[in-house]
């Protein structure tokens, strides 16, 4: 099954680093000057999405970087430990999810997130408890990957598939930023319809939709808790490449040879109404500036 993987976001309202797919089109952030969203709120968090794009079996992508990765961090529901059972179906699934702390992520990832060749880079802005849905590929003609549920397993076989993970972000304690995942496959034909639709300031109006059947497996979601300094990687647990989750990160045969990871970080950044004193640099926790200055450092 042919794949390319490039951010596509739901909700987003404009990007400081767009996600682009020619290698001199990408850019990356900058901490002057306004936000160009215009989420206003005390509740605005702001989600910077990274998709690292390299050559299928690279050794930092599926051993390096996980041993410095925390992946007993994954929490299901709301509760307060690791979850084992969420942990292992993630992993029967094809899934890989740590979180890495510290001011800067390993150098060699710092190296990555900065790389025009290899990194594409998209941030988005929302309010807390809404979702956004990162589109990985372009709808497939056959979508066909395996299921593991309970001991059992299933073949699941669709005509014009696309991959997503929803994400919601959460406001918690001490400035930290609840985010929790949630796998989603569309398939089939698009239909319009017209419904009531809410924008990224939680204002509803009509609009016009382009929708498909959606598959969203709540039974594979996650949780975990992060600092402005912190990042969640998601990447493919390399098996037979029928899981769900190498259909999310592999490459076939129109880009073979190719796996992808996705970083996320997200900040609480309360964003005034008043557009003078909205600069990212002044609301911008001081760990995400230093972290931004280094990655923007790398163009």
């Amino acid at each position: 099954m042919g794949r390319w993987l490039a951010v596509v976001v739901a909700l987003g309202c404009g990007a400081l680093g767009g996600c682009r797919s020619s290698e001199t089109e990408r850019t990356t952030a900058r901490l002057h000057g306004p936000p160009p969203a215009a989420v206003v709120g005390e509740d605005v968090v702001h989600l910077d999405v990274f998709v690292i794009e390299r050559p299928l079996g690279d050794v930092f992508l599926n051993r390096e970087l996980w041993s410095e990765a925390d992946e007993q961090a994954v929490r299901a529901d709301d509760e307060q430990g690791i979850s084992l059972e969420r942990k292992t179906a993630l992993e029967k699934n094809g899934f890989r999810v740590g979180q890495l702390g510290g001011a800067l992520p390993p150098t060699k990832l710092q190296d990555l997130l900065g790389s025009r060749r290899s990194c594409q880079w998209n941030r988005i802005q929302l309010h807390a408890g809404h979702e956004t849905k990162i589109a990985l590929g372009p709808l497939w003609p056959h979508c066909r990957y395996r299921l593991a549920q309970e001991e059992q397993t299933a073949a699941v076989d669709f005509d014009k598939g696309q991959c997503l993970l929803e994400v919601v972000p959460e406001l918690a304690d001490e400035g930290r930023i609840r985010l929790r995942v949630t796998p989603h496959v569309k398939h089939g034909d698009l239909k319009t319809v017209f419904e009531s639709v809410r924008d990224a300031d939680g204002q509803f109006h009509w609009g016009r939709q382009e929708q498909q059947p959606e598959e969203v497996y709540s039974w594979l979601d996650w949780m975990l808790t992060v600092s402005a300094n912190e990042y969640v990687v998601v990447g493919a647990q390399l098996d037979s490449g029928d899981t769900l989750g190498e259909q999310f990160f592999l490459s076939g045969e129109d880009n073979p040879g190719v796996q992808h990871l996705l970083v996320l970080r997200a900040a609480h950044v309360p964003t005034p109404i008043n557009p003078v004193e909205t600069n990212l640099s002044r609301t911008a926790p001081l760990a995400l500036q230093a972290s931004l200055s280094a990655t923007a450092s790398k163009e």
